[in-house]
């Protein structure tokens, strides 16, 4: 289930990093958008203005060229002023409301009357919108403006950069809040009232802006999807670059998840987070049956859950943890137990020691703690045989911590590198043989024989010894008979929580009185 579980972690995390990078790459297209739309829209607010301007900077300047009449001296100095322009294709001159010359048709052999404007402007000059006219043996539509006796003409195609996709424009004159349309799409403005305004729905963004210095506004509808197909090679990278990514995010989400919930990290939360706990198996006197104290044992679960002792010790090694994580025990155990107020002066609680704190003398720090000076009853150290016993550093530690008052055991005698001279080294207390030995006592096998001696080795080094593994009353007779002192195993009790422990340990001593 909890393989299932980060599965789905997993890729609900790559399927999250996918869409994040797909949103932002839309809302940087949309922003991209705006802003050329934006672009787009004062580009020709600026573009008209440009036009307005200059056409009525070259209207301007034909005023003052007194021009009188349709001469080639006269018709040169108004074809200086198309060159000079950058909007205006062709200049007439107006006598008497006709136009007798033109700069690309000269003299005209028959003034042409003039029609009606499309509106006058309150800034002088007249408008004709849309004007078919021949320029240069040309059709030419165009604005034509109006000033005094010259007129000017501006060629539609200026504004032809509108004309993209499906996107509407608009240019109108407006005066005194009448709105008259001048050229693109009519109806597109909106909003007369306002300077500038702009609206933007999930199809197009609408833009208007109205000139400070003349009387037009440009509008523009501009439609997304048109821009959009201009960028479909960013669109096609962002969902590529957003396919990796989340590929990217699985593999190290992964690799985290695996990280957290490794054994090595799961153990550094745990002795941060209390996730180790402990229980209590119970060391019986073989010769009256009753429970004279027990061994506490470190057990681990989080919310990923249980990890057996054989999992988690060499882990702690591994992790250089062992003291901090021995130290814990050591004081949980004996604050709940002294809690409990049951133990007596000739209560024996043992905890196991790795032999890498004995070594380097972590156990003196063990007289300082507040849990052991409190303590009623004894502890007991216990020491598994993978500790080169004959080490000077180990010999002088062991007997150090036995003149403060704690009792030392060997455990698992005769697994590891144990003699009869390294135990004369020092002054401990307690043999445990190896439950393994105890198990073959009923088969009579070669191992089961080695017990005798393990027990007359231990007795002649004044040792009590403590046999593990006992699970049967056969096993019990044994080793009772071989002088053994006391037993730990099943048959006594499996390792329990404390409070099972305490009510086994008070109803032992109420049979022992009785």
């Amino acid at each position: 289930m909890r393989v299932v579980t980060q599965r789905i972690i997993v890729i609900a995390s790559g399927l999250s990093a996918c869409l994040a990078v797909v949103i932002i790459a839309l809302q940087l297209l949309s922003s991209e958008i705006t802003q050329a739309q934006r672009h787009i829209a004062h580009s020709t607010l600026n573009l008209t203005q440009s036009v307005i301007y200059d056409s009525l900077q070259s209207l301007d300047d034909l005023s003052h060229l007194d021009i009188e009449d349709c001469s080639d001296s006269a018709l040169l100095k108004m074809r200086q002023v198309v060159f000079l322009s950058d909007y205006i294709k062709d200049v007439g001159f107006i006598q008497n409301e006709r136009l007798v010359c033109t700069t690309t048709g000269g003299a005209l052999a028959s003034p042409m009357e003039l029609e009606p404007p499309t509106f006058s402007t309150g800034l002088g000059f007249d408008l004709w919108l849309n004007q078919q006219l021949v320029v240069f043996d040309n059709l030419l539509s165009g604005v034509v403006l109006r000033k005094g006796d010259f007129n000017v003409v501006v060629n539609n195609n200026t504004f032809g950069n509108l004309e993209f996709g499906d996107n509407q424009w608009e240019i109108v004159n407006r005066y005194n809040n009448q709105i008259t349309h001048l050229i693109g799409t009519p109806g597109i403005f909106k909003q007369a009232q306002l300077n500038e305004y702009e609206e933007a729905n999930d199809n197009f963004h609408y833009f208007h802006r109205c000139s400070e210095n003349y009387e037009f506004c440009v509008a523009l509808s501009l439609y997304n999807y048109t821009l959009i197909r201009n960028k479909l090679a960013f669109l096609a990278f962002s969902l590529l670059f957003s396919f990796a990514f989340g590929i990217i995010t699985s593999i190290c989400s992964e690799s985290l998840i695996r990280r957290h919930v490794s054994v090595g990290s799961r153990l550094r939360r745990g002795l941060k987070k209390g996730y180790f706990s402990y229980q209590i198996q119970p060391l019986v006197d073989l010769k009256t049956k009753r429970i004279i104290g027990g061994e506490v044992l470190a057990r681990f679960e989080d919310q990923h859950g249980r990890l057996f002792p054989d999992e988690f010790i060499p882990e702690i090694r591994r992790l250089r943890l062992t003291w901090p994580f021995t130290q814990h025990i050591i004081e949980t155990a004996l604050h709940e137990l002294q809690a409990s107020k049951v133990i007596q002066k000739d209560t024996k609680i043992s905890f196991n020691i790795f032999p890498n704190d004995v070594e380097s003398n972590q156990i003196a720090a063990l007289s300082e703690l507040v849990e052991v000076k409190q303590f009623d009853g004894n502890i007991t150290l216990e020491i598994t045989e993978d500790l080169q016993l004959d080490s000077l550093n180990a010999n002088r530690n062991i007997n150090h911590i036995i003149q403060q008052g704690f009792e030392v055991a060997i455990d698992d005698f005769g697994t590891g590198y144990s003699n009869l001279k390294q135990l004369k080294n020092f002054r401990c207390q307690y043999l445990k043989i190896d439950k393994s030995f105890v198990f073959e006592l009923e088969a009579g096998a070669i191992r089961s024989s080695l017990v005798p001696h393990m027990v007359d080795i231990a007795h002649k080094s004044n040792l009590k010894v403590i046999a593990e593994g006992i699970e049967n009353v056969m096993q019990s007779k044994a080793l009772e008979l071989l002088g053994v002192e006391y037993g730990q195993g099943w048959m006594f009790g499996k390792p329990m929580p404390i409070d099972v422990f305490i009510e086994k340990y008070l109803a032992s001593q109420q049979d022992n009185k009785s």
